[in-house]
């Protein structure tokens, strides 16, 4: 189910560019971001720790892109 969400929200951002409007690149919390990218909190949190992933953590809270996600899973896989 979480794969169909995360197909979903792709379908969207490409339909998006096709349309000429801005892909909707927003910011997410940790329990969000590990659905989107199918792995624990834990995980995400590790690879920031390691500065293997950006987020933010100015409002005290991690905070992630999508983009971001989308390129660290992309490196993840090669």
């Amino acid at each position: 189910m979480e794969n169909v969400e995360r197909i979903v929200s792709l379908i969207n951002d490409v339909k998006n560019l096709l349309l000429n409007k801005e892909a909707t690149d927003k910011w997410i919390g940790v329990n969000e971001a590990s659905k989107y990218c199918s792995v624990s909190t834990a995980t995400l949190r590790r690879h920031v720790k390691d500065n293997k992933l950006s987020a933010s953590q100015t409002t005290g809270k991690l905070l992630f892109k999508r983009s971001e996600l989308e390129k660290w899973l992309t490196k993840e896989n090669k």
